[in-house]
């Protein structure tokens, strides 16, 4: 039968790894939970063994403290030329190429690294820009996308290739008593360019007015430039009008004027 001095050492070991256990468990929290800072987030594009960049539709959030953008172009056995890309630790991104074997069934013909603004690395090593007839946006939406609204525009990390006839598309949904969700996709071409035109109509009618005292929280944009629908929708809207105002956005493109 077991002595009282004996449980009690028992107790204590069992005590003292339950709280070691407990102790590695919050560092590995706070070492690999902690979220990286606005300031110090650099959004790549991830593309994994695509074959331009209409298949890179999703975005990966990096730290630039330690991390850059990179691409990757891999010759395949098959002859097939494939990218690769997203976060890469600023130790191995050498700001060159490189002719370097990768897995056992490719090679690499190509490694670049960036870190100069988000989505750099859609521009390394001749990515095949695709189809530049449709617009490529950011689409996050609840009913269509595999991401859904969200309720910072930043975590917006899904892109989608509009259709010939459609443009990139933006919305602020208020719901009462909860916080605000902001959705992306693509819209109609024509139905948007009436919607701007009456925008900037009405923008122009309210500037230096008494009438128009503030907006409501509610705003559709739509733009025609790629990724142009990143943020929120207010902030889309004035940058737009600004352009609009000094004839910088074509009216039937709703795309910036170089």
């Amino acid at each position: 039968m077991q002595s009282t001095e004996s449980k009690e050492k028992t107790h204590a070991k069992m005590n003292t790894c339950t709280r070691l256990v407990i102790g590695v468990a919050f560092f590995l929290i706070g070492v690999f939970g902690q979220e990286i800072p606005d300031a110090n987030q650099l959004k790549c594009r991830l593309c994994s063994y695509a074959f331009e960049l209409i298949d890179c539709t999703k975005q990966a959030v990096c730290d630039n403290r330690t991390e850059e953008c990179y691409m990757d172009q891999v010759v395949t056995e098959t002859f097939n030329t494939l990218y690769r890309g997203g976060c890469r630790g600023r130790d191995q991104c050498k700001g060159g190429t490189a002719g370097a074997i990768g897995k056992r069934d490719v090679l690499v013909s190509c490694s670049q690294c960036c870190s100069n603004q988000d989505d750099c690395n859609k521009h390394l090593c001749g990515l095949r820009q695709g189809n530049l007839t449709g617009s490529q946006c950011y689409f996050c939406d609840s009913s269509k996308s595999n991401q859904s609204s969200v309720s910072n525009p930043k975590d917006c990390i899904t892109l989608t290739t509009c259709d010939t006839d459609q443009v990139c598309y933006a919305h602020n949904e208020y719901h009462p008593g909860s916080a605000m969700t902001f959705k992306y996709g693509c819209q109609n071409k024509y139905v948007c360019r009436l919607l701007m035109k009456r925008f900037f109509e009405d923008m122009r009618r309210c500037v230096g007015s008494t009438e128009c005292l503030h907006e409501s929280v509610l705003c559709d944009v739509c733009c025609g430039d790629g990724g142009c629908n990143y943020g929120d929708c207010k902030i889309i809207k004035a940058r737009l009008f600004q352009l609009w105002t000094a004839g910088k956005l074509n009216n039937d493109t709703l795309q910036v004027i170089p």
